[in-house]
C-alpha cells in the first residue's frame, strides 16, 4: 500500500508542548486521509466507533478501547457514528519506556477519565503541575494497558488482497473457499496456504473478523441487532449473538452499554 506521506502541522498549541489532549467531533463516514504526526497519538473517541488503517493492519476501534500510533507512522481514520474524539498528542521525548509499534490499547474506567479530564481543560492549563500530575500518571496507566486488538491483518499478496477487500468491502458475501480459489485462478490448497501464510488465520477465521469488525460499525450508528446480523451474512441473530459474545464478552445489544 504505497501512499505519498506527509507529516501533518499540528496547530501552535500542539506543537509547543509536550502533552496535549484534543477533542473533536467527526460525523458518520467522515475520514481523515492518510497522514502522520510528530508527536505519538493515542487515537481515541469516547463515542462512535473508529477504523484505524496503518500500513499493515486494519482496526476497529469502540470507546472501550484506543489505539497507539506512534510518532511518524502514517494511518488513515474511518468514522462510523457520531465520532467524539479525544486524542492524546505526546513528544516521543516525554517518555522512553512508551511502545515503539502501533496497537490497540484496553482503555480502563480510570484512564477514560483521565482523557476526558485534560481534554476538557484551557489551553493555559497545560503547564500548571495539576495539569502534569495527571499527565504522569496517564503515561504511567499507557505502559501497563493491556494489549486488546480487534485486528484484521492486510496481506501483501495482490491475490489474497483481492478476497480480503471483498471480504471487507462485502461481509454478507458467503461464497466458498473453493469458489474464491476460482475467482482468482488458483486452488483452494494455495488460498488457503495464503491466507495462513500471510495473514496468520484461516479463510473462515478471517470472513468471521471481517464481519464482527463490520457489525460494531453498524451497532454505532444505532441499527437494531437483527438488522446488523443480516447486513453481516449471519445465517441468524441467535449464532450472530453467539460469535459476537465469544468475542468481545456480551452480547451486540449490550456492548456500547459498557
Amino acid at each position: 500500500m504505497s501512499q505519498n506521506i506527509k507529516a501533518i502541522s499540528l496547530d501552535d498549541r500542539i506543537n509547543c508542548l509536550e502533552a496535549v489532549v484534543i477533542p473533536k467531533h467527526y460525523p458518520n463516514g467522515h475520514v481523515i486521509d492518510w497522514h502522520c504526526h510528530q508527536h505519538n497519538q493515542l487515537v481515541y473517541a469516547s463515542s462512535g466507533v473508529m477504523a484505524v488503517e496503518t500500513e499493515s493492519k486494519l482496526w476497529v476501534v469502540p470507546p472501550q478501547r484506543a489505539v497507539w500510533i506512534p510518532a511518524h507512522e502514517s494511518h488513515k481514520v474511518y468514522m462510523y457514528g457520531d465520532a467524539a474524539m479525544k486524542n492524546v498528542y505526546l513528544l516521543p521525548s516525554i517518555d522512553t519506556e512508551l511502545p515503539n509499534q502501533s496497537d490497540v490499547l484496553n482503555v480502563s474506567p480510570m484512564l477514560r477519565e483521565m482523557i476526558i479530564h485534560l481534554s476538557e481543560q484551557p489551553a493555559d492549563s497545560a503547564s500548571t503541575k495539576a495539569y502534569w500530575h495527571i499527565v504522569q500518571v496517564l503515561l504511567d496507566q499507557l505502559k501497563v494497558a493491556p494489549q486488546a486488538s480487534i485486528q484484521i491483518p492486510l496481506p501483501n499478496n495482490a491475490k489474497l488482497g483481492q478476497v480480503c477487500n471483498s471480504l471487507l468491502d462485502e461481509p454478507a458475501d458467503n461464497r466458498s473457499l473453493k469458489q474464491w480459489a476460482e475467482e482468482i485462478n488458483v486452488s483452494s490448497r494455495t488460498l488457503s496456504r495464503l491466507f495462513r501464510n500471510e495473514v496468520g488465520m484461516s479463510f473462515i477465521e478471517y470472513r468471521q473478523q471481517a464481519r464482527l469488525f463490520h457489525s460494531l460499525t453498524l451497532l454505532a450508528q444505532n441499527l437494531p441487532v437483527t438488522t446488523v446480523a443480516m447486513e453481516c451474512g449471519f445465517t441468524s441473530v441467535s449464532a450472530f449473538n453467539h460469535l459476537f459474545k465469544q468475542s468481545f464478552g456480551v452480547t451486540p445489544g449490550r456492548f456500547f452499554m459498557n
